[in-house]
């Protein structure tokens, strides 16, 4: 139950260690100070050490491409660009997709949305007989901060200050452990955080397929931010009416390129082109995100474990029977992972529904 902050003032000294392991809690939706965040330091920790941090050879959409297959090898079919509308229910049970084009489709055995709770219970799943209390705590699903990527195409790899970084899956970039947990305070205060801790992907280093010849690619992301700013930190963006508009999301990575500068001297110099996410971009691609939350919902101790999607319908199981939960926004929560529709794919394999 420990936060983070005390776990790595209790176990560790340096403040280089704890600066590095800091910002990690970013990834996992929390805080320093978040309850129970003490239990992702050890859990990042521990899978760092296990699996070190895979990248798809030749770029992420290989890994897409991959999981496509393994689903036509078997006989699967995948449609895209077919929103469903609606999930029909006939005496308890799912019977049918409808999708936006009044399409609709046949269930077998099961329906499995990768979906949130407030999605499935308020929007699929309207015309059902829904319990009260699922649509009440439905209302209320709580999403966490924002987060902004900018991938750079760069004419030379960064020059880092010491060469063993080259061999880093995806180093922070911060001043400690204290700035780190100031910058995440601002952003939930809905300030753009003065001098946010970077996290730096440079793919090329282990794969310059990536990219031509003597170039690079670098991803930096910057986690924990407000979703509807109010204010900066620092009083040098005029932020506007709390929206990402285009001129607020290029002006906050003018600050984001600056302070890499300090760290990549480089990196400023040898920017070719750049593309900037912003959690306004993230909730119009992806509708998980909510107002742009890239977890899917807040990760917080009373938004999570037996609490997550919803207190009353915890887990992947949903009000019927034969419709199941996955994705980011149920147990065990955020990441690109496999493992929640791996502990539905165990139940649809050993039980009758």
């Amino acid at each position: 139950m420990q936060t983070a902050r005390d776990v790595l003032n209790e176990r560790f000294r340096s403040p280089i260690v704890k600066a590095m392991i800091a910002p990690w809690l970013a990834h996992a939706g929390q805080t320093l100070d978040s309850a129970n965040s003490g239990f992702s330091v050890s859990l990042f920790l521990a899978t760092f050490i296990a699996a070190g941090m895979p990248l798809p050879h030749g770029g992420s959409d290989v890994l897409i491409k991959a999981l496509v297959q393994l689903v036509t090898d078997h006989g699967g079919t995948i449609q895209c660009d077919a929103p469903v509308d609606r999930i029909l229910v006939e005496r308890g049970r799912a019977v049918g997709v409808r999708v936006k084009d009044g399409d609709t489709y046949t269930v077998g055995r099961a329906v499995i949305a990768s979906v949130n709770a407030d999605q499935l219970y308020l929007k699929l799943l309207a015309d059902a007989d829904v319990p009260r209390a699922l649509t009440e705590q439905a209302k209320r699903y709580r999403y966490g901060l924002g987060c902004v990527q900018i991938q750079l195409a760069l004419s030379e790899p960064p020059h880092w200050p010491d060469n063993r970084l080259q061999h880093v899956g995806r180093p922070h970039l911060l001043r400690s452990m204290e700035d780190c947990a100031l910058a995440i305070t601002q952003a939930m205060n809905g300030q753009l955080p003065s001098e946010p801790a970077m996290s730096v992907d440079v793919p090329t280093q282990l794969d310059p397929s990536r990219a031509p010849h003597g170039g690079a690619i670098m991803c930096v992301q910057v986690l924990q931010l407000p979703c509807c700013p109010t204010a900066d930190a620092a009083g040098e963006i005029a932020v506007g009416n709390e929206t990402w508009t285009e001129d607020l999301k290029n002006r906050f990575a003018d600050r984001i390129v600056k302070l890499l500068g300090r760290y990549l001297p480089n990196v400023p110099g040898a920017i070719l082109g750049r593309h900037i996410i912003s959690p306004q971009d993230l909730a119009r691609y992806n509708p998980n995100s909510g107002p742009g939350d890239p977890y899917a919902g807040s990760l917080e101790l009373a938004h999570n474990y037996l609490f997550r999607p919803l207190p009353s319908q915890p887990s992947h199981q949903t009000c019927v029977p034969n419709i199941f939960l996955v994705g980011a926004g149920t147990w065990p929560g955020a990441g690109v992972n496999g493992s929640s529709g791996y502990i539905v794919a165990q139940q649809l394999l050993t039980s009758a529904v």
